[in-house]
């Protein structure tokens, strides 16, 4: 790291018993403020202005990423036809939009090992955050975490699901919210579903808040209004056992 970067610190406000208690009542728990203000300064500004963003989605249990700026600059008739075909999925079945930068995968190749995101990475991936992460679950058996840095714009969403995937270990998810300024109209917002299809619980997008919850749990990201004035930036991924 240049000696002209803030080192990636947790912020000296945690209440851990606080936040374990909460987990242990709804098995999710929003940490605020996570990290220290300058390290939070720091990765908005490598998410909001140093990424190449790719448009990533799905048809079915396929993934589809292409470049965000190629796909930008494509007639508005091309982009509206993609979205409609997004949204006459979405109708039926899980489904997701919304731009991303890989950062584990990227990381495993040594592409972009630069970037302060990837010391982000790092961090997730220290003993000091596991440990912090198996404290507040309970989850003794955390071993480590996986990242993609995503950013929600007008119109991207990630429909109901709950995280579980055969052989990949998921025992929690996170999200590290790096949102500003944001309004509740917006939408964007992860909510969480209880027994009876009812919206239990959401977390609005928030500048330097970690969310953390168990899997499986079924949970969305509501869709961002066409009048949203900002984009919704996040790193979030899954803490594994091995």
């Amino acid at each position: 790291m240049s000696a002209t970067e803030p080192p990636i610190e947790f912020s000296d406000s945690l209440d851990l018993d606080a936040i374990r208690r909460t987990f242990a009542r709804t098995g999710r728990a929003q940490v605020r403020p996570f990290l220290s203000a300058a390290s939070a300064e720091r990765l908005y500004a490598c998410l909001s202005g140093e990424l190449r963003w790719q448009l990533h989605l799905n048809d079915g249990e396929r993934a589809i990423s292409r470049d965000a700026a190629a796909f930008e600059a494509l007639p508005g008739a091309d982009r509206a036809r993609l979205f409609d075909s997004i949204h006459a999925s979405a109708a039926q079945r899980f489904q997701y939009v919304f731009y991303n930068f890989p950062l584990s995968d990227l990381y495993e190749r040594s592409e972009y090992r630069s970037l302060y995101a990837m010391r982000v990475l790092e961090f997730l991936n220290s003993e000091p955050f596991l440990q912090f992460v198996r404290r507040v679950t309970g989850i003794d058996s955390i071993a480590l975490a996986d990242a993609q840095a995503t950013l929600y714009k007008p119109g991207h969403f990630l429909t109901v699901h709950d995280d579980h995937a055969e052989d990949k270990h998921r025992v929690a998810a996170y999200v590290l919210n790096l949102t500003r300024p944001w309004s509740i109209d917006w939408g964007g917002v992860l909510q969480f579903v209880d027994a009876d299809g009812h919206i239990a619980e959401g977390f609005v997008p928030t500048f330097n808040a970690l969310n953390v919850f168990r899997v499986p749990q079924p949970h969305l990201v509501s869709l961002v209004a066409p009048f949203a004035r900002a984009g919704r930036y996040s790193i979030t991924g899954w803490l594994r056992q091995r």
